[in-house]
């Protein structure tokens, strides 16, 4: 058999995850296993090692038979030197040359990308937009990330961290976010900001049917929030309501910048489902200029958690 087929991995700090792809993109065997992070740089590296193994047994097929590896990780990187600078949720793992050490270890050429940039890529050539040229994927969760594919490419921008789409800032002066700005989408758009944005609103005298709940200690996610609008509570309503404005807000000034042909959602919050789309869009139409015919959508993304591991995938295949 030819070298046709690639490897994709998207690790987590929580979970790995791979698969292996056919010629076409298509994905033929895939296999998940936990980070166990704690236990540090070089445990996790050996459990990469591991899910490789597993994947070629998996698929029936030998190294010979894979044209390389595709490697999605977290936190700031350089695709271009192949090293891991800083990744908060991987103890250990600071200026790492994970693709040498990879690519060594494994005995295939490697390519190294953002997690959220390998998402988007996924989503660009097997998902919500493998018909469309660009697209930008928001990844709304407990905050929120990105990825941009221009005319077929990932934009990467200057320094590689372009795609950090949750720290735009939207509101001068407003919520500080851990980033060290204040203001960012992510500290107003994200399934974190809107619990907590709803329990400073609780906290401030606002009336709610959920304020038992927090002057008991009891944790309050967005998915609360939402079942409390639809049944009626304004306080929650008005909360879900600015999430899809600011959500919008983001997406008109990526629309301004980039003029996307789509713009997707993906992550948790989108388990909404046309409870955010709609309002989002609804939002958006509002909001966007007029003075030419609209060109950008906005939709959810469709490959839920295999986006990543595609993606990976498709990248070790196009280099």
């Amino acid at each position: 058999m030819a070298a046709n087929c690639t490897i994709g991995i998207d690790l987590g700090g929580t979970n790995i995850k791979g698969g292996v792809c056919d010629a076409a993109g298509g994905l033929l065997v895939t296999h998940e296993i936990e980070t166990q992070a704690e236990r540090g740089f070089e445990h996790v590296f050996a459990r990469l090692l591991g899910l490789v193994d597993e994947l070629l047994r998996k698929a029936g097929i030998g190294k010979a038979d894979v044209a390389g590896i595709g490697l999605g990780t977290p936190g700031p990187l350089s695709h271009s030197r192949g090293i891991v600078y800083n990744a908060p949720n991987l103890p250990g793992w600071v200026n790492v040359p994970l693709r040498e050490r990879f690519s060594r270890a494994t005995g295939l050429p490697v390519v190294l990308e953002n997690d959220a940039n390998a998402a988007a890529y996924g989503e660009y050539v097997a998902g919500a937009g493998k018909d469309v040229s660009s697209l930008v994927m928001l990844t709304l969760g407990t905050g929120i990330g990105g990825g941009i594919v221009l005319d077929g490419r990932l934009w990467r921008g200057a320094d590689e961290s372009a795609g950090e789409i949750g720290h735009m800032v939207l509101v001068p002066g407003g919520r500080t976010c851990p980033c060290g700005q204040a203001g960012c989408l992510e500290r107003y758009a994200s399934a974190n900001a809107v619990a907590e944005r709803l329990v400073e609103a609780i906290r401030a005298g606002n009336a709610c049917s959920l304020t038992a709940d927090i002057e008991r200690g009891r944790a309050v996610d967005a998915r609360q929030v939402l079942r409390a609008a639809d049944a009626g509570d304004a306080l929650a309503a008005r909360i879900w309501d600015e999430t899809c404005y600011y959500l919008a807000l983001g997406c008109l000034s990526l629309e301004r910048l980039l003029s996307p042909e789509l713009i997707v959602l993906a992550g948790g919050l989108t388990n909404a489902g046309r409870r955010l789309l709609e309002p989002v869009q609804t939002h958006f139409q509002k909001l966007r200029w007029h003075l030419m015919p609209a060109t950008t959508r906005i939709t959810f993304a469709t490959l839920g958690t295999e986006a990543g591991t595609i993606g990976a995938a498709a990248l070790a295949r196009s280099q």
